[in-house]
């Protein structure tokens, strides 16, 4: 007996109680049930921890069973600890071994045991099993590995008979614009597994929305390969698109690249919201201002604490615009000293705009001018 295929999101329609619907980038199509095939390369499921209901499940077909029979079926965490040599380094070894996959390893827990019947030929239906001791809903963001070992019931005891493997992405909620849920034709707005793979190592194991978005703005204000310029490189002047695909290449790729604040606001957006975040990205226009450090900058070096003379500077805002609103800034850092000659760099997270205030995000930027705010927000399209 064996496992044919294995479906996570068989609901397309909703993600109370499967997996979402995603793609891989904005080329081919979207990943569809199964995603276990036997013979074909896995492909990996997709889970919003807060839109997950009571009960989480998943369909499996069977083959090689007893013609026109019956059997107890169940799949368990097939992890197995390894062997714990004796003292401390044991100890650690085995400490480490947990660690490693609580953060990595099995969150889709086991299934229940469901009494599947086969045909004539021995093959099953798709049959549907219920996940239980599952951690979708309290493992925070991550991309983990479940390996499971399947069984079926003889007499008083379990048999081995297969094992299948599977990458499983956790966010926290319900990815928000750009990305949608919608299944139909070829949506490029479904979540990306090749951003999934970025976001969720940058966010890995946070378990609310304000922890996410602070890492993901400190990670797009960080990568050691970028430098700012005043030019809008990841923008589509023909579609007003984010240039995903651009950015994920130079991040990947390790080559030096450049990119303002617009690319910064559009990837802190992107990334958060694909997590369940809730960002846009918003403008303010003419200003002189106050020293900051630089992107990617080292507050140590004097020289790249710089002033500029701007146009426009765009950020991300959560929920919406204004001048009491909340912001998040992935192009630069603050300067919070209150000391002349002595610098104190601080990411933008969760900053109030404000006015006037020491903490506020305008005091510290702003040495003069209107630094009026845009009336309207955007979620820019992928591509």
């Amino acid at each position: 007996m064996r496992v044919e295929e294995v479906h996570f999101n068989h609901d397309t329609g909703a993600a109370s109680a499967d997996a979402l619907n995603i793609r891989v980038n904005a080329a081919g199509t979207s990943i569809v049930a199964p995603e276990w095939k036997r013979g074909l390369p896995s492909q990996p499921a997709a889970y919003a921890a807060a839109a997950l209901g009571a009960q989480v499940t998943i369909k499996a077909r069977f083959s090689g069973g007893p013609s026109d029979g019956a059997h107890r079926i169940r799949a368990i965490d097939a992890w197995v600890p390894p062997a714990t040599p004796a003292g401390c380094l044991g100890w650690l070894t085995q400490w480490l071994a947990q660690l490693l996959h609580a953060l990595f390893g099995n969150v889709l827990g086991n299934t229940d045991a469901r009494t599947v019947t086969f045909d004539a030929a021995g093959n099953s239906g798709l049959e549907t099993f219920t996940l239980l001791n599952h951690k979708l809903k309290t493992s925070g963001v991550g991309i983990r590995t479940t390996d499971w070992k399947w069984q079926y019931r003889h007499g008083s005891h379990w048999h081995d008979f297969d094992t299948t493997q599977h990458k499983i992405y956790l966010v926290l909620d319900m990815p928000q614009a750009p990305w949608n849920q919608n299944p139909a034709g070829n949506n490029l707005q479904l979540p990306w597994t090749d951003a999934l793979d970025r976001a969720c190592s940058w966010a890995l194991g946070v378990t609310t929305k304000d922890a996410a978005a602070e890492r993901i703005t400190v990670a797009v204000n960080t990568q050691s390969n970028q430098s700012y310029t005043p030019s809008t490189m990841f923008l589509d002047s023909a579609t007003g698109a984010y240039k995903l695909t651009s950015y994920l290449t130079q991040i990947n790729g390790g080559a030096p690249f450049k990119l303002n604040c617009t690319d910064c606001a559009d990837a802190v957006t992107t990334f958060s919201n694909l997590l369940g975040c809730d960002l846009f990205e918003g403008r303010f226009f003419n200003m002189q201002t106050k020293p900051f450090l630089t992107l990617n900058g080292n507050p140590a070096t004097a020289t790249d604490w710089v002033t500029w003379n701007w146009s426009y500077h765009e950020i991300c805002w959560l929920h919406q615009i204004g001048q009491n609103e909340l912001t998040y800034d992935g192009c630069l850092q603050l300067d919070l000293s209150n000391t002349a000659g002595t610098h104190v760099a601080q990411h933008p997270v969760k900053m109030p705009f404000g006015m006037s205030a020491p903490n506020d995000y305008r005091f510290r930027l702003v040495q003069s001018g209107p630094a009026t705010l845009a009336s309207t927000t955007s979620r820019r399209l992928v591509k």
